[in-house]
């Protein structure tokens, strides 16, 4: 069971607590401010070319997009103890975690204060949670009213994320913040594991994150035209059901409010679309991606990603091309369709089912 096998056995050390996957802060397009904004983007994201020359394709960072030729790239992360079943706890094996016990119940805003006036020194993704008194359901502080009443308090620090692997240092930060908490509320604290644990745990979240987190890309040039206008493209792309939206590109519309399987952009920078210049607008290439660990499906996704891509070259009059610039065809479709099916059978067998609570916190939109 790869992943989850071996961070069970790390949750085994948490004294009545199992997990939960929890989702994780989102907007697709807060990943696409580098390719909009043209800044320098961090691992895992995607710089779009600079302006139209001769050579219509993206330029790459860190982050692996699949190709026909690829080879199918990942380990299996080490393997450790049974099964750990789910429960309503928001928080799971991606996180170290503080446990504040008490009898005497803790009032949102007695925490909350603390909580906000120090949280600026942790770099990594955090969260505060309690079991509230009432229905003791878990939930996050910092979504609840005022009236809300606790009893047991968590607070979580995910030990992996683009950035890379949290560290002693941020554990350090992270601590004091908990030690602040814990004088605030006068509470005990428990740690879910140790430092050195929590460290080597971070590495394999961090490995399991370079091996997965992969883009899946077609990208149309203009073949039978000088360059696509557009208007056409427009057309093109309503066509499809695709709709215009945030960061001025298309995209197709996921099951969550805010959410897209996969998006259309310019392949220039600065990458979208100026919705008041259709008429003037002219390009020699789009590209239409996905990410891969991020959709709940995606073969299905990568599938209909293809056939709207098919539809979008007839109607433009161009070519699909790969990331290295080769003619794309149904083998090389279907060789990367393969790819994806491995990904994402990697990635349920070790845990993290792509587009689930805990792959979306792993690999955020």
């Amino acid at each position: 069971m790869g992943l989850r096998i071996d961070l069970a056995v790390l949750g085994a050390l948490v004294v009545g607590i199992i997990a939960l996957m929890s989702y994780e802060k989102g907007g697709l397009w807060h990943r696409m401010r580098s390719w909009l904004g043209g800044h320098d983007a961090p691992r895992g994201e995607v710089i779009l070319a600079d302006e139209p020359v001769s050579d219509p394709t993206t330029a790459l960072d860190e982050r692996r997009v699949l190709t026909p030729l690829a080879g199918a790239r990942g380990e299996h992360a080490q393997e450790g103890g049974p099964d750990e079943p789910a429960s309503d706890e928001p928080f799971d094996s991606i996180d170290f975690i503080v446990f504040f016990p008490g009898d005497v119940p803790v009032a949102r805003d007695a925490v909350l204060g603390v909580y906000k006036q120090n949280e600026y020194v942790i770099d990594k993704p955090h969260r505060l949670y309690g079991r509230r008194v009432g229905d003791g359901r878990w939930s996050e502080l910092i979504r609840d009213g005022a009236q809300a009443r606790y009893g047991l308090l968590a607070f979580a620090l995910q030990l992996a994320d683009r950035a890379g692997p949290t560290r002693e240092p941020d554990l350090n930060a992270f601590s004091q913040v908990a030690l602040k908490l814990a004088d605030a509320i006068d509470r005990p604290t428990r740690f879910n594991m140790s430092f050195e644990r929590a460290v080597e745990t971070a590495a394999i979240l961090d490995k399991f994150c370079s091996d997965h987190d992969v883009i899946a890309s077609i990208n149309i040039a203009a073949e039978t035209v000088t360059a696509f206008r557009g208007p056409a493209i427009e057309r093109a792309a309503q066509e499809a059901g695709l709709e215009f939206g945030a960061r001025d590109i298309f995209h197709r519309a996921g099951v969550r409010k805010g959410s897209a399987l996969y998006s259309l952009a310019n392949l220039y920078k600065p990458g979208s679309f100026d919705p008041l210049r259709w008429g003037t607008l002219q390009t020699q290439g789009l590209t239409l991606f996905m990410s891969v660990p991020g959709v709940p499906d995606p073969e299905a996704t990568f599938a209909d990603m293809a056939r709207v891509a098919r539809l979008l070259s007839r109607r433009l009059g161009g070519k699909l091309l790969d990331q290295d610039r080769r003619p794309l065809s149904d083998a090389g479709i279907a060789a990367i369709g393969q790819q994806i099916a491995a990904i994402t059978a990697r990635m349920k067998e070790q845990g993290v089912p792509p587009g689930g609570p805990q792959a979306m916190r792993l690999f955020p939109p």
